[in-house]
């Protein structure tokens, strides 16, 4: 098996963990890790308040090579966590920009 990709599974996996160790600051909420192959989210449910709570927080996947981060909600950005990883900027594709605005990132397109 290729050993970037390998690596870039783990790297996805451990900051999924990562995050779904946190505890929101409101409600009863749960934070969740899953991945299945090179699919990696994070969601969140529960209650605040009377208002139900239901979302993806993070969704990662691995295609062709490269990260390709289709929903970011952290406040940070999980491709900063990615580049001190040591994932160079052309194997991260910010996918919740339409591919025409891509290229107008330091990422690559796709």
């Amino acid at each position: 098996m290729d050993r970037q990709l390998e690596r870039y599974r783990e790297i996805a996996r451990n900051l999924i963990s990562e995050y779904a160790r946190y505890k929101p600051s409101h409600g009863d909420i749960e934070l969740r890790a899953i991945s299945d192959r090179d699919f990696y989210l994070l969601v969140s449910f529960g209650w605040s308040g009377d208002r139900r709570v239901h979302s993806t927080i993070l969704h990662l996947r691995i295609d062709r090579g490269k990260i390709w981060i289709e929903r970011d909600e952290t406040e940070e950005g999980i491709a900063q966590d990615l580049l001190d990883r040591g994932v160079p900027k052309e194997d991260i594709v910010l996918a919740f920009y339409h591919p025409d605005d891509r290229q107008l990132t330091d990422f690559a397109i796709a």
